[in-house]
């Protein structure tokens, strides 16, 4: 039996990949996008047949111009030969509208086309015998009601009904996702996960790893891998990874977990070599994404370089163990002050890094009487959140309406208040910039204790 040699093609702005199969001097194509870069491989090769996992534009592009230049068969589920019949249906006709929300920058002209129907058209299956070689094609609605996955040896050619690194589409609505859920899903599952997967976008992948990514992502967390800069309990990381988008890559985890407009970026990795390829992983994500690393060790701004994060704020962790007088003008917040208080915060501090609570939070942190605040004129002058656990408080924020900064509201919020004096050690992280406010928690006790909070935030694409 011949061997089948694979050769992948990315092309387009929207980073389309098409499969060239190559046994002896014949040739197979799986999504054809690139018409340029296929031909290439193809050069001194017969092109047999021409197959397609769905109807979108952006794996037919080349259809017609290699249809006609090798005179290739061409094979699709019967929707999908239906649909590249017209532009409507093969989406061309709406490519600006998809640059736009994909948030892609166009550099490529998509003229609106169509194609003929397929040679050879299929319902559920069709097996295609070549060169000793059987691919089996199946049905697998979702993406679109076309969709079809190819297997060939261990491989698994699955268009866009399946991604490594993110969820399928369903742009038929809540129906086209119970067609996936009642019969693409289980037809993933009943095969061999240690199936090797070439999607449409993106890197390919262990089935395994896609479909069971919660338990691996577990399992990865229980081994403690070498480098990770994710530091909760069991239990908190059971809780993050059910809220999380998860990637599993071999004996590495990836997490996004979104937070009030933004995004946190997790890893767990057994070497930094790891953090690489995760453009797909990032690509829907239209918030900002931002990325800590707590440590002892200096952290250089080129740490997050291959995924595309640049250096954004240092915090410092500052200690003391210092009693503090408190103040009679700080009194515990009340539910009244909600709406002041998030005001004031929102205007006062940096989302993506200082750690703020949302109104949910913010609520919960009143009740349990951990929010401060100094009153003047019937308005909330200045406020202060300290979270108090086991003999240990952590001054989480202060801060005083621009207008009584002149005042000493500012250091009557810092020095304890009462309620927490029972504490035997305080902690409070600043930003390495912020003069002021290490002047003030020095003037109170308070000594940088080795650890920094290095911030990263991933840079815009285009």
């Amino acid at each position: 039996m011949s061997e089948i040699s694979l050769k992948i093609c990315k092309g387009g702005d929207l980073g389309v990949n098409s499969y060239v199969l190559i046994s002896k001097d014949s040739a197979i194509v799986i999504d054809p996008g690139d018409f340029k870069k296929i031909a290439e491989v193809l050069q001194g090769k017969r092109l047999e047949y021409i197959i397609i996992t769905h109807e979108h534009f952006d794996h037919i592009f080349a259809l017609n111009e290699l249809r006609d230049h090798f005179g290739a068969k061409v094979i699709a589920q019967r929707t999908a030969s239906q649909n590249i019949t017209t532009s409507s249906k093969n989406l061309s006709r709406f490519s600006d509208m998809i640059y736009d929300v994909m948030k892609v920058v166009k550099r490529q002209n998509i003229v609106e086309f169509n194609a003929q129907k397929a040679d050879i058209e299929f319902d559920e299956s069709y097996e295609l015998l070549w060169k000793d070689h059987a691919l089996l094609l199946t049905h697998t609605p979702g993406h679109t009601e076309g969709s079809c996955c190819i297997r060939v040896g261990r491989w698994l050619f699955c268009g866009d009904s399946l991604f490594e690194a993110t969820q399928t589409s369903f742009l038929g609505g809540s129906k086209a996702k119970a067609r996936y859920d009642e019969i693409s899903l289980p037809f993933f599952k009943s095969l061999d996960p240690d199936l090797h997967v070439y999607a449409g976008h993106g890197e390919s992948f262990i089935l395994g790893d896609k479909l069971n990514a919660m338990q691996r992502a577990i399992e990865i967390f229980k081994n403690r891998p070498k480098f990770t800069n994710l530091f909760v309990s069991f239990d908190e990381f059971n809780k993050i990874i059910n809220e999380a988008q998860v990637l599993v890559r071999d004996n590495n985890c990836f997490l996004l977990i979104k937070h009030n407009g933004f995004y946190k970026f997790y890893y767990l990795v057994d070497s930094l070599s790891n953090l690489k390829n995760l453009d797909a992983f990032f690509r829907l994500i239209n918030e900002p994404i931002i990325a800590e690393i707590v440590s002892t060790e200096a952290i250089k701004s080129d740490f997050l370089y291959d995924i595309d994060f640049k250096a954004y704020k240092i915090y410092s962790r500052y200690k003391s163990t210092k009693k503090n007088r408190s103040f009679k003008n700080v009194q515990n917040a009340t539910l009244d002050d909600i709406d002041e208080i998030l005001e004031l915060i929102n205007k006062t501090f940096d989302p993506l890094s200082d750690y703020l609570p949302n109104f949910d939070e913010l609520k919960e942190l009143i009740l349990n009487q951990a929010v401060f605040v100094v009153r003047l004129e019937n308005i909330v002058a200045g406020v202060a959140i300290y979270e108090l656990k086991q003999k240990i408080c952590y001054f989480r924020l202060n801060c005083v309406r621009q207008d009584f900064q002149n005042g000493l509201i500012g250091y009557a919020l810092a020095s304890a208040p009462e309620q927490m004096q029972e504490a035997q050690v305080f902690y409070a992280w600043m930003h390495d910039e912020n003069s002021e406010a290490i002047r003030l928690n020095q003037a109170l006790g308070y000594k940088p204790d080795g650890l920094k909070d290095y911030i990263f935030i991933k840079k815009e694409n285009g």
